[in-house]
């Protein structure tokens, strides 16, 4: 199905409304992992276009979305065998909210690096507290 319109990305979110019931975050590692890595069912070629080229395009971003000089890009370095969601269903819960109140948490496993303007965000999963994203709009940066 994905497969079938070139406007088509793969894609969740209720904008974390329901936290308590959806974890909606996971689309991306279990988009690789099950129909790139385990089912062969889309390249991994065509994944990453589906899941960056593509949505940047939708969103009018002429200047990012691809690897090329001149644009921008953000980088995820990642371990495709690796890759996993835990826990696998429903989430973890976590009692982190304000008022002691609890949302449900799942953990992607395999990203080795995330890289935001250059500078790393991420490193083997854990977070380095470096914030360099800036809101985008309108196709402008």
């Amino acid at each position: 199905m994905i497969l079938d319109s070139e406007y088509t990305f793969p894609g969740v979110s209720d904008g974390g409304a329901h936290t308590k019931f959806f974890t909606g975050g996971a689309f991306t590692t279990d988009f690789l992992s099950w129909l790139v890595r385990d089912e062969s069912k889309i390249t991994l070629e065509e994944a990453h276009y589906r899941l960056s080229s593509l949505p940047a395009k939708a969103a009018g971003f002429a200047d990012r979305g691809e690897l090329k000089p001149g644009k921008a890009a953000d980088i995820v370095v990642y371990g495709l065998n690796e890759l996993a969601v835990e826990p696998e269903w429903i989430g973890e819960i976590v009692h982190d909210f304000p008022g002691n109140e609890w949302r449900r948490v799942q953990r992607a496993k395999g990203y080795h690096a995330i890289i935001v303007n250059g500078v790393t965000t991420f490193s083997n999963g854990e977070c380095t507290g470096a914030t360099p994203g800036k809101l985008l709009r309108q196709g402008r940066g």
